[in-house]
């Protein structure tokens, strides 16, 4: 058997070690004041105090022993403040406490009044209605943008009939903007499928254009940088926009003022950014990003009006909704909106494209689509809700190549007359229009047939003016005077409440103070108590002196 160590181990070392430490202490201690010499710093001279000589000195330190004193005093005075406020601020949360058990239904009064305020500002409806509304009654041109992959889904009937109330006086121009998304073929075919009832222009926004503070301070530097651009930063059909817009603007002697519409993500503020060649609006894949109507100059003559979106009415298709809903969706609402365009949409066309095996329902396909993207939460679990919400930022945004096919047979929209029709046509030039349409067709470039998936359009996508709002949308927005004074008096009562609760509470402390608990008292005036619930007086005094950790610790 091994023997245990008597001693423990020394803590001696050796000279050679001890000398060194000293060696480099000494080192960093020079270091140190060559440092400070260098930048001037001194020792604080010692305060040699006043000399025996002087006169009064008995008096001058009198004096400086009374002002410490008043400081100490001060301090002292501050630390009880201080104290004071804090026991305030406990009571006060205490009471609170009491208060805020059993009242949900007068709380959920007051949280529908903050929604209701929530709901007039920049984010609501309302406002997003009344905005387009000012950029239509102020604008001589309308261009209404529609996606070229769902162009009919795009369109909405109400703001083209209200464009087309105004007697002639304002023109309403279809723009087909994301070109480069969808097969060559099928834009021919919307071409000559839209041109028959509004002139329609083939447009592709460009991409990666810089702010125009950083090409103001290139300029002054004049470092002359050319970069060539890629195919994806080209802008195409910009020549034959500014052309119509140029010609109109030729009869009148001011600038004429272009009202840019349409629903989110349809790349609005990207057409103007295309034309003025400088990001001179907001532009991301976020819907309902432009909140409030934005000016841009593009020229003398030509004044662009940037507005919000469209509001899809909640009448409409669920596959419009989920496409075209100006605000973004539920996590509850997101797996629905996914299934309804995967059902307008051919599945094996859906497996190539994403690269995943064969689903039998949309959980399967959002599960497989996140272990493919690598979304993955604790656990190795599949984060559905987040690849729901690539897949539908994907298709609204301009990632996804997908083509919807026009109707064989063309019939006029119910919402257009003839003579609105012809009166329109004949505002503007159409065989420049289609010659220019041509040569933007020519030089773009276009996904192949093969690799893009064929979609099924809804049809129109029913939208919300400002008159034709909802009573739903109105009772929740403008709350009527008699809730408003419902509600008044429910506050009112909160807080008569909330003082009844403060007195409670100061009466208790006062019986407390005078030896005697709420129970103790009432069996001193004489009321009888439940069997099990009998007050001792000894043990009611002594739990007077106990310390409550709610109330007096911090």
């Amino acid at each position: 058997m091994k023997r245990p160590k008597l001693k423990k181990a020394s803590k001696r070392m050796s000279c050679h070690k001890r000398y060194k430490i000293q060696k480099k202490v000494r080192e960093h201690n020079r270091k140190l004041r060559k440092e400070a010499k260098k930048r001037g710093h001194k020792k604080p001279k010692k305060d040699p105090g006043i000399p025996n000589t002087a006169p009064f000195k008995e008096e001058v330190l009198r004096e400086a022993e009374q002002r410490k004193q008043r400081r100490e005093e001060l301090k002292q005075k501050q630390k009880l403040d201080r104290q004071k406020e804090l026991e305030k601020k406990r009571k006060k949360e205490a009471n609170k406490k009491d208060v805020s058990e059993g009242k949900s239904e007068k709380k959920s009064a007051t949280e529908r009044q903050a929604k209701s305020v929530q709901q007039v500002g920049k984010n609501s409806k309302k406002s997003l209605c009344s905005e387009l509304k000012k950029v239509i009654e102020a604008s001589d041109i309308v261009l209404e943008v529609l996606d070229a992959r769902d162009p009919l889904g795009c369109r909405c009937p109400q703001v083209e009939q209200l464009v087309c109330q105004s007697g002639g006086v304002k023109k309403l121009l279809l723009v087909l903007n994301k070109i480069d998304l969808i097969p060559k073929e099928n834009l021919e075919k919307w071409l000559n499928y839209l041109n028959n009832e509004l002139p329609t222009v083939a447009f592709k926004s460009s991409m990666q254009l810089k702010d125009k503070t950083v090409q103001e301070k290139k300029n002054t530097k004049r470092n002359h940088v050319y970069t060539e651009l890629s195919r994806a930063s080209l802008c195409f059909g910009s020549e034959c926009l500014l052309k119509l817009l140029r010609e109109h603007s030729t009869d009148k002697d001011k600038a004429i003022q272009v009202g840019v519409i349409g629903f989110p993500n349809v790349g609005k503020s990207s057409i103007i950014n295309s034309l003025k060649e400088v990001r001179a609006c907001n532009v991301g894949p976020v819907r309902g990003l432009t909140k409030c109507i934005q000016t841009v100059h593009i020229d003398k003559h030509i004044k662009m009006l940037d507005s919000p979106c469209i509001v899809a009415a909640p009448s409409s298709n669920p596959l419009a909704l989920a496409l075209r809903s100006s605000t973004e969706i539920n996590a509850e609402n997101m797996v629905d909106s996914v299934d309804t365009i995967l059902k307008h949409c051919n599945k094996q066309q859906i497996m190539l494209y994403y690269n995943i095996p064969d689903y039998r329902n949309t959980v399967e396909f959002l599960t497989l689509l996140a272990q493919k993207r690598g979304m993955l939460k604790k656990g190795g679990l599949a984060d559905t809700l987040g690849a729901a919400k690539l897949l539908l930022s994907d298709w609204t945004g301009a990632r996804v190549s997908y083509h919807s096919r026009p109707p064989a047979v063309w019939n006029l929209s119910p919402h257009l007359s003839s003579d609105v029709v012809a009166a329109a046509q004949q505002s503007f030039n159409l065989q420049d229009l289609e010659e220019d349409n041509k040569s933007t067709v020519k030089a773009s470039k276009f996904p192949n047939q093969s690799s893009s998936i064929t979609f099924q359009s809804p049809g129109f996508t029913d939208g919300i003016i400002e008159d034709e709002l909802s009573e739903e949308i109105l009772g929740e927005e403008n709350m009527e005077p008699e809730e408003e004074e419902e509600e008044k008096l429910l506050m009112e009562d909160e807080e008569l409440e909330i003082e009844s609760d403060t007195e409670s509470m100061e009466k208790k402390n006062n019986r407390t103070a005078n030896g005697k608990t709420a129970s103790a008292e009432l069996v001193a005036e004489g009321v009888k108590l439940p069997a099990g619930k009998q007050v001792d007086m000894d043990k009611a005094n002594d739990l007077d002196d106990a310390y409550d950790f709610n109330t007096d610790y911090m």
